[in-house]
């Protein structure tokens, strides 16, 4: 299991579009721009007991490698994990947990290679986690344990805007006697998905969209299941939701699911899930890319990250991703042109 501290270890094990951008699932694979994928994620491979944040950059095809990592203190009993990268690839947040300390959200600018102070953000005494940005890295979401300001005791979902330096009003999101954690957000901040054990809702923990726009707060009877339906992932758009669940008819254990909000309906992932469990997942801005949590046999260590290329409808190798430690909490962005270093 995980050595870390007990918040850190929920997080990481949490509750542990035919037509889309252009393209269709079905188009021949010439007609779509190649991708230039980057990914973030935790990993054991250079301290056995406490994880850091990893980059790795993919052709979208076949190969990738490991082209840097956070910078923070290495002599030190911290862990990161829940990574979260701006579309460009310069920004990355992530959650920081120094030992025998609540959790943190930091802050890593890529170009500059230097960590970004955001005081306000951190204003509590209490743990942060799991933050996920805009797509231009100014607003970042994520859940907080009793904030002060927030209404009602426990987990709540928060955002920040950088620029104005201050937290957003979030009206009618947060219950006042439940919880609420593990927000993404969407590329234009519009849509805020999270999980909560809200009363009302159709299973253990359900999924919810919070609608910034109008103020409105969406319920998805028609995705969520009578089971744990956790750990949410947004296309740009907000309109394919990818999730992981404990549900009846999957392959086994947890599986990931992709929902269409638009055709009111789930896509198929031939290829995907397995008889382990699989979870953590990471849907690409344009949809087409799934990165993914899974404890399948075979691979290089406990757990292992997986890439799934939707519109090819088969799992990529990844050279060089995967360590014989453990790897976890991927956060996937696709672009045509190279990702910052």
């Amino acid at each position: 299991m995980c050595p870390l501290p007990a918040p850190c270890r929920w997080l990481l094990f949490v509750v542990p579009f035919c037509v889309f951008c252009g393209y269709s699932l079905h188009a021949p694979a010439q007609t779509v721009p190649a991708s230039r994928l980057l990914i973030a994620f935790g990993s054991y491979r250079d301290r056995p007991k406490h994880p850091n944040i990893f980059f790795y950059e993919h052709d979208g095809s076949g190969s990738g490698k490991i082209v840097g990592k956070v910078g923070t203190e290495r002599n030190i009993a911290s862990a990161e994990g829940h990574p979260s990268l701006s579309q460009d690839g310069r920004f990355c947040a992530f959650t920081f947990e120094l030992e025998n300390n609540t959790g943190r959200i930091y802050f890593w600018d890529r170009k500059e290679q230097k960590l970004v102070e955001h005081p306000a953000l951190n204003n509590s005494p209490n743990a942060q986690m799991g933050p996920s940005l805009s797509s231009d890295g100014n607003l970042i979401a994520f859940s907080a344990l009793n904030r002060p300001g927030a209404s009602g005791q426990g987990w709540h979902v928060f955002l920040y805007d950088r620029g104005a330096r201050k937290t957003v009003e979030l009206p009618g999101l947060n219950s006042q006697t439940f919880e609420d954690r593990l927000p993404a957000l969407s590329s234009d901040g519009r849509w805020l998905a999270f999980t909560s054990n809200r009363k009302g809702g159709v299973g253990l923990t359900d999924i919810y969209l919070y609608d910034r726009r109008e103020s409105k707060l969406l319920s998805l009877p028609r995705m969520n299941s009578r089971h744990m339906d956790a750990e949410p992932s947004l296309s740009a758009d907000g309109n394919l939701i990818a999730f992981a669940s404990d549900r009846p008819g999957g392959r086994g254990g947890r599986d990931i699911y992709l929902f269409d909000r638009a055709a009111d309906k789930f896509l198929a992932l031939p290829g995907l899930n397995s008889p382990a469990h699989e979870y953590s997942p990471s849907l690409s801005p344009d949809g087409r890319f799934l990165a993914f949590v899974s404890e399948r046999l075979g691979g290089e260590g406990e757990r292992d990250i997986y890439l799934y290329d939707r519109q090819a409808q088969k799992l990529l190798p990844t050279p060089g991703l995967n360590s014989k430690t453990e790897d976890f909490d991927p956060c996937v962005i696709s672009t045509t042109e190279r990702a910052l270093p």
